[in-house]
């Protein structure tokens, strides 16, 4: 009893002091789509899928400035080893920066922290960068204090254990965030739910792509994402690809490597990656075939120079890149799983998803794919936490997150009015592995 009065007395609080929910929510900057971008790069690559794509994304990068893009691993930003209180997780490049100081080393930042250390660090778009974290607080993260971690669970206080649950973290995020099919981590059901460790043989499959010219490009990498799609539906009875961890974000993750790891020149100003670079941000030694992982030790190579902040690689150029690999190779794109064990798998009926709103034939014309996966996403996020009317606004905000986040990407690529259309996400319930989720160990 005296467990569930705090949680009432943290609510009231809550409830009765929202301005620092508000303020906090009120300082970010919606996201925007370019909507004419993404059909003239989707068009362009239907017509001619010669179009050649740089390591830059879908526009090149035109400039070199040694001075502006070169990151620092020495003074504040000098490598240090996270000891065992500090999260890791599954992905290389957020361990790296925290590893260098550029997000806090404990690995448990909030939106602002994202949005700058990432831009400091590889040259994210603060709409990208804001996006991601909105889904990792909203899924995974400490919604009462807007922080999210990149590895296990972070501490968390009475109200967000009382109403939430304990925060997952990225590590524990199957399906909501992380998802099969990755670069280097292995699928969680056939790891005794461990997708944040590397997984040695699925990266040497992908180093293996760039050896012959000891080079790394969107392109490769394409490929060996529909490789390793195609692996998983073989061996793992409880392959799923969701709307948001496995369309989205599992593609998205490939083009992470070549378009926040590629080291820039002034002879290549869009930059190039090869396997050094590569090795390093993974905390990979080693000779091919004989690599070694050593778990949190991720480091930004020394000499390297991030993409031009003139040219940040933004929440529009991650779509192209993603709807373009769907583009060139249809069958990277993945809504659904196995149904019956391997080799069984099965997509979801679109039409029946969306109440009628989109149907397969019509999926890839103009922006329908990006409207798909958001509003699909949003109204996910709404169904599952929008719990409208326990507290103002949603329970501390919930839905004036999406609204800040998601809904103004929404807007901006004019897509069709939901009219009161309801998804209807039971369609997931034949899929044995849309069901599959993966707790963290309790604490001692």
């Amino acid at each position: 009893m005296k467990f569930i009065h705090s949680i009432l007395y943290s609510a009231a609080s809550v409830a009765a002091f929202p301005s620092y929910w508000a303020e906090q929510l009120n300082e970010l900057q919606p996201g925007s789509l370019d909507s004419e971008q993404i059909k003239r790069a989707v068009e362009s690559l239907t017509e001619n899928r010669a179009v050649e794509e740089t390591n830059c994304g879908p526009i090149p990068c035109l400039v070199f400035d040694e001075k502006e893009q070169f990151v620092s691993i020495d003074g504040e930003h000098a490598f240090v080893a996270p000891t065992s209180r500090d999260l890791r997780g599954p992905c290389p490049g957020l361990n790296g920066a925290a590893n260098h100081g550029y997000i806090p080393h404990s690995g448990v930042l909030t939106m602002d922290q994202t949005v700058t250390g990432l831009g400091k660090a590889y040259g994210m778009g603060p709409d990208i960068a804001l996006g991601l974290a909105a889904v990792a607080i909203l899924f995974d993260g400490d919604i009462t204090k807007l922080e999210w971690s990149i590895g296990g669970p972070q501490e968390d206080g009475l109200l967000q254990s009382g109403l939430f649950g304990v925060p997952r973290g990225l590590s524990f995020s199957h399906n909501n965030y992380e998802g099969d099919a990755s670069i280097g981590r292995p699928d969680a059901y056939l790891n005794n739910g461990d997708a944040y460790s590397l997984d040695l043989d699925r990266f040497k499959k992908a180093y293996e792509y760039g050896m012959a010219n000891d080079r790394y490009t969107i392109d490769l990498f394409r490929g060996a994402f529909v490789d390793n799609i195609n692996w998983s539906i073989e061996n793992n009875p409880y392959y799923f690809s969701s709307q948001f961890a496995g369309l989205l974000v599992a593609p998205a993750a490939y083009n992470f490597v070549i378009n926040f790891m590629s080291n820039h020149s002034a002879e290549e100003p869009s930059g190039y990656l090869n396997g050094a670079i590569f090795k390093e941000f993974f905390s990979v030694t080693g000779d091919y075939p004989n690599f070694k992982w050593t778990p949190g030790y991720e480091k930004i190579p020394a000499n390297w120079y991030r993409r031009t902040s003139s040219n940040q690689y933004s929440l529009t150029s991650a779509v192209v890149d993603v709807v373009g690999g769907w583009v060139r190779d249809p069958s990277a794109f993945r809504l659904g799983g196995n149904v019956n064990g391997v080799n069984t798998y099965t997509g979801v009926d679109v039409s029946l998803l969306t109440g009628g709103l989109y149907n397969a034939a019509d999926l890839f014309r103009g922006n329908n794919l990006s409207c798909f996966v958001f509003q699909l996403q949003s109204m996910y996020l709404e169904t599952n936490l929008g719990l409208s009317g326990l507290l103002p606004g949603g329970i501390l905000g919930v839905q004036q997150l999406i609204a800040n986040t998601l809904s103004p990407l929404i807007s901006s690529l004019s897509c069709p009015q939901l009219a009161g259309r309801q998804f209807d996400f039971s369609v997931y319930n034949k899929f044995p592995g849309a069901n599959y989720t993966v707790k963290p160990p309790k604490k001692p």
